[in-house]
């Protein structure tokens, strides 16, 4: 058995930079079959986790201040998104 895959992609600032990361890139990661694809977004502090299911991506969750980060190929993971952004309370 193969070890999991993930893509993480930071979401670059401007309007045409962010169509490329949230549709584009999405569209390519799929049809290479990268089974889990996060898409961290500054501007929104959010975390967007998708896994593919029949060719498809679908979304575990966006997730953004403490929330914890939900991985369906990394269970032990444990990650909040505040520490990610390092977002003071």
């Amino acid at each position: 058995m193969s070890p999991p895959l993930l893509v993480v992609e930071v979401v670059s600032p401007g309007e045409l930079q962010r169509e490329r990361d949230y549709i584009a890139k999405r569209i390519q990661y799929q049809d290479c079959a990268i089974p889990e694809y996060w898409i961290v977004d500054p501007e929104s502090q959010s975390i967007l986790v998708l896994e593919i299911k029949e060719n498809t991506y679908t979304e575990v969750g966006s997730f953004s201040g403490d929330d914890l980060v939900l991985s369906p190929g990394f269970k032990d993971i444990n990650l909040k998104v505040s520490g990610v952004f390092d977002i003071e309370k």
